[in-house]
């Protein structure tokens, strides 16, 4: 490739990663205004909710990134019920796709160091989100006690990615899931809700310097699982059958075929 047109490439990739940026500041500025409101009607679990809206809107207009949802209709239950959401991880693309289906009533699991970020993590402290610490077993041990305390008492559903880390794979190939999230379904009952994401290198990636602007990241909303009738036993058989499936919808959405079911 020619200098010059690497050069304008970079320039494009940094120029959209800057209103990337822009988009987390503005949409967790909104959370943030909005907290004091929601905390004096007792509505703290929807601060995220909000911050999701305004982070919706922004990708759309500013970055030109919209998202197309199968199975939308399977968040309907996180409505009746708190689920426990588990989906792929794989860039920073996922904070947009998020936006699209995140429950009125729900926090994320995070990794600790984003609480200690200006703004975002200011929003994210007030949202209530929930944050680890990877190899820390005292951290790992209040998140568990934390989770089950929002789903059985608070009625808040948590989102969790079980790769247990950023997974920027090339072609979608998921890592081995981690036992946390479906433990915790399984000791409050809380019905399974996978999400598959597109294999999204082709959109973003640092390493290519690529961030391509008025693309559509595709994902799919899985059937609800019940855990009603779980044993202890199940639990690595679900495993295994959850990230099947999301596998296989990840990289049915990543197929050339996928791109031209939507205009």
């Amino acid at each position: 490739m020619h200098p010059a047109y690497r050069a304008l490439g970079c320039l494009s990739f940094y120029v959209q990663l800057a209103l990337f940026v822009q988009c987390i500041l503005l949409a967790s500025a909104v959370g943030i205004l909005a907290s004091p409101l929601l905390r004096a009607l007792h509505r703290k679990s929807m601060t995220n909710w909000v911050g999701a809206c305004a982070m919706h809107i922004l990708a759309r207009y500013l970055l030109g990134i919209t998202v197309k949802v199968e199975g939308a209709e399977h968040l309907l239950r996180a409505k009746e019920t708190p689920c426990v959401l588990v989906a792929n991880h794989q860039s920073l693309l996922d904070t947009i796709w998020l936006s699209w289906i995140f429950p009125r009533r729900a926090a994320i699991v995070a990794n600790m160091f984003i609480s200690r970020l200006p703004v975002l993590g200011w929003f994210i402290r007030l949202g209530g989100n929930l944050f680890v610490k990877q190899g820390d077993k005292q951290s790992i041990k209040a998140l568990f006690e934390d989770s089950l305390r929002y789903l059985e008492y608070e009625r808040t559903s948590i989102a969790m990615f079980p790769e247990g880390k950023r997974n920027p794979s090339e072609t979608g190939s998921l890592l081995e899931f981690k036992k946390g999230a479906f433990y915790l379904a399984y000791c409050t009952r809380a019905p399974i809700i996978p999400v598959a994401v597109q294999c999204t290198h082709s959109l973003y990636s640092w390493a290519d310097c690529r961030f391509r602007r008025g693309c559509v990241i595709r994902i799919r909303v899985l059937a609800p699982i019940s855990t009603e009738c779980l044993t202890e036993e199940d639990i690595p058989a679900l495993i295994a059958s959850t990230r099947n499936d999301i596998q296989k919808a990840c990289i049915a959405l990543s197929s050339p075929g996928a791109h031209t079911k939507y205009p």
